[in-house]
Formats: C-alpha cells, structure tokens, sequence
C-alpha cells in the first residue's frame, strides 16, 4: 500500500512544479468597479478610483486639401490608395496625371479599370493584374473620367 502512495505523490508533484513552471499561479487582485451611465460623461469616482468619461462625439469630415478640381482630386486619392511599396514611388503629379488620362482612353475603349496597364516596365500579378495600374484607373474613373 505505501507504494501506490508514493505514485500518486509524485504525479501530483509534477503537475505542481509544471504549473508553477509554465505561470500558472492564481494572484488575487482587487478590482475596484465604477457603474457608468450609458451615455453618460464627467468625472466618476468611488473614493479610490476616479474616471474621467468624454462624451461620444463623431468626427467631422475634412475636406479634401486644393481637391477643387477633379484633377486635384485625383491626386488627393491616388496618394492614399498607392501602397508604400508601390512601382512607381516617385512619381510627379504630372506623371500620374498622365497615367490616368491614359487609363481613361483605355476604359473608354472598353477595358476594365482591373485590366488597363499604364505604366511602363510594370509587372502583373499572379492573376494577371497590373495593380498600380489598376488603382490609377479605379481613382481616375470615380475623379476624372467622363462618365
């Protein structure tokens, strides 16, 4: 009998020092709790604790920067939706003007915004996309092109 004792010790000593091991240990915490009104803003205290709630308050719009003209506009968008590693990092207004004018000829002989290729050297995807390409013609198409 004092060997089945000594089994059944051992294997709970191991799940001890395992637990103790891998973190395992129970902390007690005290955790002060504050009821706040949904909604509700101002300063919040239960003597220990003190919370400051600001109210919800949606953002305003901005308005897009010198995008008065749909050219502007262009530019505006075609920045944010380049990728930092695009293929054609430093490229001038002007450059990109012309790649979406370009762009517009394409799609209004019927090639798809997904499927024009504006730019020279650019290699296409694995499903065939050229996407700088495609991003210049998707912005061009909501900014510039004649509908």
């Amino acid at each position: 009998m004092v060997c089945g004792m000594k089994r059944a010790v051992v294997p709970a000593g191991v799940l001890v020092l395992l637990l103790a091991l891998a973190g395992c240990v129970s902390v007690e915490t005290s955790e002060s709790r504050i009821e706040v009104t949904p909604g509700a803003s101002g300063t919040f205290s239960d003597g220990d604790t003190t919370v400051v709630v600001e109210p919800l308050t949606a953002e305003t719009p901005t308005s897009i920067p010198n995008a008065s003209t749909p050219e502007a506009s262009f530019l505006v968008k075609i920045r944010e939706v380049l990728p930092d590693d695009t293929s054609i990092p430093n490229a001038t207004d002007a450059q990109l003007l012309a790649a979406a004018q370009e762009a517009c000829e394409q799609m209004a002989a019927g090639t798809d915004s997904t499927e024009v290729s504006v730019i020279d050297g650019e290699q296409a995807d694995g499903l065939g996309v050229y996407r700088d390409s495609a991003r210049i013609g998707a912005v061009a198409k909501q900014t510039i092109c004649a509908p």
